[in-house]
């Protein structure tokens, strides 16, 4: 669902783009040339269509930037991670964002863009345009948790009762209900993994903000992360413990001093962002499994 292989299209005197490819790459985003999951144009929207010439479901997250920066828009896909890059990328430059689907223009998040923030996989995805219209109609879909804890945005409501939600959030041990699964569409939650590297000197509240500005550096606004994967010097350290706590995490330890991406290749976890500097040197990265 995530998406985090951004292609940064422009001439190469554009100063616009290199401040966008060298900020990105400090949240831990990958630059790349091939096989990205985003392109970034700083074309006019013209010319970016021309360019990509035909849409269709193989075609990338889509983002154009005006020429002078004060525009960025989600041309593509702006549901699937389009809305969230592009506002980071606007917020980077000063720029205004200019959000174009029928979700944003009523103020609400897309069922994709709910799931995303909160870390959630969506299992039946031919419901998510019956949902939606409802969404729209209505201006809100109820959300059942059982032992979730959920982070609602705009148009989302928790209920109580199973029965009434349109939104069923289930782990992997709760029975599925197949009259119900019908009618709703059903989210488990994403494991969250965090590699996590730091000092002997490090305050706690420097390794805690660094926790939470990886999860936000890519729009997750969960409160939980599944798995901390740290160096095995770590054991014992009350700090590492409490933190873990604070996220109601399992600690992993492992030999590497920098545990990052072959450690999160090793639970077979997809890694999101790569491993970069946060707070007074704390080294993360975050995968999804």
């Amino acid at each position: 669902m995530y998406v985090s292989r951004i292609k940064i299209i422009a001439e190469s005197s554009n100063e616009l783009a290199k401040r966008v490819r060298n900020s990105l790459d400090e949240l831990g985003y990958f630059i790349v040339d091939s096989k990205e999951e985003v392109q970034v144009y700083f074309y006019p929207i013209e010319e970016i269509i021309y360019r990509v010439k035909k849409f269709s479901t193989k075609t990338p997250v889509i983002i154009g930037v005006t020429d002078d920066g004060s525009y960025v828009i989600p041309l593509f896909k702006e549901k699937c991670g389009g809305s969230f890059i592009a506002g980071i990328i606007a917020d980077l430059l000063g720029s205004q964002l200019v959000l174009t689907s029928r979700t944003s223009q009523q103020g609400v998040y897309s069922i994709q863009e709910f799931a995303w923030v909160n870390g959630l996989e969506i299992i039946n995805r031919e419901k998510i345009d019956e949902l939606e219209k409802k969404l729209l109609n209505s201006g809100k879909l109820k959300v059942y948790s059982n032992n979730i804890d959920i982070h609602i945005v705009e148009g989302y409501e928790l209920t109580r009762k199973e029965e009434d939600a349109d939104i069923i959030i289930k782990t992997d041990t709760e029975e599925e209900d197949e009259e119900i699964d019908d009618k709703r569409i059903i989210m488990k939650p994403l494991s969250l993994v965090i590699g996590l590297s730091y000092s002997k000197d490090t305050p706690k509240e420097a390794i805690y903000y660094s926790i939470i500005s990886t999860l936000k550096s890519i729009n997750i606004l969960r409160s939980t992360v599944n798995f901390i994967i740290t160096s095995e010097s770590k054991n014992g350290d009350k700090k590492i413990q409490d933190i873990a706590k604070s996220f109601n995490s399992t600690v992993i330890y492992v030999k590497e001093k920098q545990p990052c991406e072959p450690s999160l290749d090793f639970v077979n976890a997809r890694v999101i962002l790569k491993k970069t500097k946060r707070a007074y040197g704390v080294l993360t990265c975050l995968g999804v499994k």
